[in-house]
């Protein structure tokens, strides 16, 4: 692994660390100020992306709403595969994720697509069962709720 891998496979690793710590500011401390989170699995079915959180504003109204609503999420057995150029990070992993205040656990397959761009994170792809979280039946937070409707 050359040190254009390594560099995007430690941001990535950062950004997943502070995720998983519930650590907004570390997330932030990531992201390009165009960051863009997509989760394009629609509970619909349809083509159109579930949720898109445009700019880091938005990202990090996304981040704070999976902060509020979950006391511990966890991506176990991590596979991480950086692609050739280093300009992406793939994430496969297994979410275990706990609303103690909901008494609900959360389980889903992920993968996730990270995309580098001038040491930092400009889009991540948030792929995963859309049938899983819609069954939680929990709100959406106004951040969710503003992905949707853009």
């Amino acid at each position: 692994m050359n040190t254009v891998h390594q560099d995007a496979l430690s941001l990535a690793q950062a950004f997943f660390a502070a995720f998983e710590g519930r650590d907004p500011a570390g997330v932030e401390a990531v992201l390009a100020p165009e960051a863009n989170i997509t989760i394009p699995l629609s509970i619909e079915g349809t083509p159109e992306p579930w949720y898109v959180f445009d700019g880091r504003e938005h990202v990090m109204g996304y981040i704070h709403s999976v902060a509020a609503k979950f006391d511990r999420v966890a991506f176990l057995d991590k596979v991480y595969t950086v692609s050739e150029d280093g300009s992406s990070v793939f994430l496969q992993a297994n979410g275990d994720i706990l609303s103690t205040a909901e008494k609900l656990v959360y389980r889903n397959v992920y993968i996730f697509k990270v995309d580098i761009a001038n040491g930092k994170i400009v889009k991540v792809w948030e792929y995963a069962n859309p049938v899983a979280y819609a069954n939680l039946g929990i709100k959406d937070s106004e951040s969710e709720s503003a992905a949707k409707a853009g």
